[in-house]
């Protein structure tokens, strides 16, 4: 099951998003020890203000609707020559719910719901240049790369590359022309 976070789930929401800062560092442009001590007021809401639809958090649940097992979060740009696209942020699926669907419906989820929004006509993120299974999930969605920045990341003097990626959300796009 997938649907848009509220602040019902902040506790749910922080459990997983601390559990994914730790154990996939790479995957995230913020750390752990940054967010352990982040109250679950703030939580509950930066959650509310999701429900706003331009700035949402999607929560993929397991088979019986219980446990939150993954994330993925939309956030429109607010600038006047920027608010056409859209960013893909910390998208993380539990090891154990891993290869059972979850990522697929939940960027199915977020594309669809980003469709919806007046004017956005791109979605723009960034995914660890090692990490070939999120990379291969954003491509078979039509996310073309558009360029690697080096060292973009560096923690505990290990650095990690971000590959840049981008989708049209319109009609009649042309494909970019994948570099490599």
């Amino acid at each position: 099951m997938i649907r848009i976070l509220t602040p019902d789930d902040a506790a749910a929401f922080q459990a997983l998003r601390l559990r994914g800062l730790r154990e996939s560092p790479a995957a995230f442009g913020s750390t752990y020890e940054n967010e352990v001590d982040t109250p679950l007021e703030q939580i509950a809401e930066r959650l509310v203000r999701g429900a706003g639809r331009e700035d949402v958090m999607f929560g993929a649940f397991d088979d019986d609707g219980g446990a939150l097992v993954g994330l993925a979060g939309l956030a429109r740009q607010n600038g006047p020559k920027s608010r056409h696209r859209a960013g893909v942020w910390g998208m993380y699926v539990a090891p154990e719910a891993r290869g059972r669907g979850a990522g697929r419906a939940l960027i199915s989820a977020l594309i669809a719901h980003a469709r919806t929004l007046d004017g956005v006509e791109r979605l723009v993120l960034g995914v660890e240049s090692g990490n070939k299974a999120a990379r291969a999930l954003y491509h078979s969605f039509g996310f073309a790369t558009y360029g690697i920045e080096p060292e973009a990341y560096k923690l505990n003097g290990k650095y990690w590359d971000s590959e840049m990626m981008s989708l049209s959300l319109k009609k009649t796009a042309q494909p970019y022309t994948e570099l490599r």
